[in-house]
């Protein structure tokens, strides 16, 4: 999936640089020698004597009694050691990392590419530099160790980049090889997707990361409850979160909820007749479990969770094409669908109170104590989880849009169908955090 966030980087030429520079100081330096040759010595105030001038004063005119090698040779000294500097730097192997880090983009090799719809498809991209130690890894379990992450894909011809979160590994995939996939759609004015679209197996993608997101584990803190509402590519991070939720805690449940625009962004075509699940017929939505027939790259994901989490992950889908859309009250059932505990916390605890969320950012690193709540008598600490996540469009409808502060996309006060809930709903304002990506 794609960020909004952009960031500038600049593509630096600096063998080329420093080495003009070095032929320019030569040549000033060569300037001055030459003029301080042709001019009169000055005489310093503290060298003035009642005495009679010494000999070496008594002429101004320059010497040029000394043999001409021995003039030339510190010249041609110096122009060497220039010269051996110069091809030292360009020779000697650069120091910046060649490997998946969060300060320089790295390239990494597209060894697939399968097409779901005419302007979505998922790419496979490896590093070109094979990385022992994988900054996503747990080096004790060789699985991912954060709940929700991304990287930067760069565009060269434009000097942007994007945010786009990996999907997460099938069972049957070995994380070790460093191989990241990516769903990503192509917007019509999008620099990045457009990029992105145009590159084909055997091409190199460029990456930065990785940059983590929000922490999961101690938002919901005792609470085991995760409602995922996503709008086409934002399913990705919502499988990275139902996969971290349903692993970590073997009392979690999450409903994740999914609305695409086309039929093939869930299911390849087929005749209707040849398969079994039929949701372009129903106009509500409907479940989506391990029996669709020709599934897309990203269902074949949502099985491989279904399939080894069973009724812990509820997963419903809606169509745009076909009328169907995700209403208030299909939002209020996935919430009451297993009533958790009643949350306690404080206000100001960055981690569960709503209004210290404002002005989050989803990558910011944030400053201060973790949780600071007390829980009182029946109640436990940690909230509930609702995440939206989409187009700004789909996120603003739902929660209500983000904001851009300090260069930075923050969350921003909650409207849309999820403020109108909060309203009609007190549960969903006491024991719910909203969150939006």
């Amino acid at each position: 999936m794609m960020r909004a966030t952009s960031r500038i980087f600049t593509s630096s030429s600096r063998s080329i640089t420093q080495n003009r520079k070095i032929l320019t100081k030569y040549g000033q330096l060569q300037s001055r020698l030459s003029i301080a040759k042709a001019q009169p010595p000055r005489i310093s105030s503290r060298s003035l004597s009642t005495s009679s001038p010494s000999p070496q004063h008594a002429s101004q005119k320059p010497d040029f009694s000394t043999p001409l090698q021995s003039r030339i040779f510190p010249s041609l000294i110096l122009f060497g050691t220039i010269l051996v500097s110069g091809g030292y730097y360009l020779l000697t192997p650069s120091s910046r990392p060649i490997t998946l880090n969060e300060i320089t983009f790295v390239p990494y090799g597209i060894t697939a590419r399968e097409a779901i719809s005419p302007t979505s498809f998922v790419i496979t991209a490896v590093p070109r530099t094979p990385n022992p130690s994988l900054p996503y890894l747990d080096p004790s379990n060789k699985h991912w160790k954060y709940p929700l992450w991304s990287v930067e894909f760069k565009q060269p011809e434009v000097q942007i980049s994007r945010h786009y979160t990996p999907l997460p590994p099938l069972s049957t995939e070995d994380p070790t090889d460093g191989s990241l996939r990516f769903y990503i759609r192509t917007v019509g004015d999008g620099e990045m997707s457009n990029y992105l679209g145009r590159r084909q197996v055997g091409d190199d993608v460029f990456l930065r990361g990785p940059h983590v997101g929000f922490e999961l584990a101690e938002r919901l803190g005792e609470h085991s409850r995760l409602v995922f509402l996503a709008g086409g590519t934002g399913v990705v991070p919502g499988i990275q979160a139902a996969k971290a939720v349903l692993e970590a805690n073997g009392n979690s449940n999450v409903d994740l909820l999914w609305a695409v625009r086309k039929r093939e962004e869930v299911q390849k075509s087929a005749p209707p007749r040849q398969s079994s699940w039929k949701f372009w017929q129903e106009k509500k939505p409907t479940l989506l479990g391990i029996e669709v027939e020709n599934p897309g790259p990203v269902t074949k994901r949502l099985q491989d969770l279904k399939m080894t989490y069973g009724d812990r992950l509820r997963i419903q889908v809606v169509v745009d094409e076909e009328g169907t859309r995700f209403r208030d009250r299909d939002i209020s059932n996935a919430i009451a669908a297993s009533p958790g505990t009643v949350a306690s916390f404080n206000a100001g605890c960055r981690f569960h109170d709503q209004a210290m969320h404002v002005h989050a950012s989803e990558f910011a690193l944030a400053e201060g104590p973790g949780c600071v709540c007390k829980p009182s008598e029946g109640t436990a600490l940690g909230e509930n989880l609702f995440i939206v996540s989409g187009p700004d469009g789909f996120i603003e409808y739902y929660a209500g849009p983000k904001i851009w502060l300090g260069g930075q996309q923050t969350q921003g006060p909650i409207s849309g169908i999820a403020g109108y809930l909060q309203k009609q709903n007190p549960q969903l304002a006491r024991d719910w955090l909203v969150l939006k990506m």
